[in-house]
C-alpha cells in the first residue's frame, strides 16, 4: 500500500507529545506499511523534533528541563532507526511536479478550505506520488486531501 504520511502525523510517531499514543495505535492498526519520506519530510520532522525542545526549555523550569535533552535524542535517534529499517522510505521528487500540483491546489481550495501553502505541498506530493491512504493530525490538510478524493485517515 502507498501511504503519506504528514508531517504532523510522523512528529507524532516520532516524539512523546499529545496525541502521540494515539498516532502509534493507528499506525500499528494499519498494519505497519511503509510510509514516504521525502526531503521536504526530513528538514520539517528533524525540525519539529528541534523546535518542540526549543518551546518546551522556554516553558519549563529548570528543574523540569532535565527531560527535555533526552526526549528530543530519542525522538531524533528513532527517526534514523526508522529510515535505516525502511519503515520512512526515502523518496525523491521533483519538487516542480508537486509545486505545480499545490498552484492549482490553492486557486481550487485555499479560500474555502484556508489551506496553508505547506498544507497544498503535502497534499500535492501525495497526489504526485499516488498515494492510496494519506494520514495525518491536521484538519486542515484532511479536509483538503478529501476534497482531492484521497482515502484520508485522521487524528483531527
Amino acid at each position: 500500500m502507498r501511504v503519506y504520511a504528514d508531517t504532523s502525523f510522523l512528529v507524532k510517531l516520532l516524539s512523546a507529545e499529545a496525541e502521540s499514543e494515539a498516532a502509534s495505535a493507528l499506525y500499528r492498526k494499519l498494519a505497519l506499511p511503509p510510509l514516504f519520506f521525502l526531503p521536504l519530510h526530513a528538514l520539517e520532522v528533524r525540525n519539529a523534533i528541534l523546535q518542540r525542545a526549543f518551546h518546551l526549555r522556554r516553558s519549563l523550569s529548570s528543574g523540569e528541563r532535565q527531560h527535555i535533552t533526552r526526549e528530543r535524542d530519542v525522538a531524533l535517534a528513532r527517526l534514523q532507526r526508522y529510515v535505516s529499517r525502511r519503515v520512512l522510505v526515502e523518496v525523491n521528487v521533483d519538487m516542480d511536479v508537486p509545486i505545480s500540483r499545490a498552484t492549482e491546489l490553492s486557486l481550487a481550495h485555499a479560500e474555502r478550505i484556508g489551506a496553508r501553502a505547506i498544507d497544498l505541498l503535502h497534499v500535492a506530493c501525495a497526489l504526485v506520488l499516488e498515494t492510496e491512504l494519506f494520514l495525518t493530525t491536521d484538519e486542515r490538510q484532511a479536509r483538503l486531501a478529501k476534497a482531492e478524493k484521497l482515502k484520508v485517515v485522521s487524528l483531527a
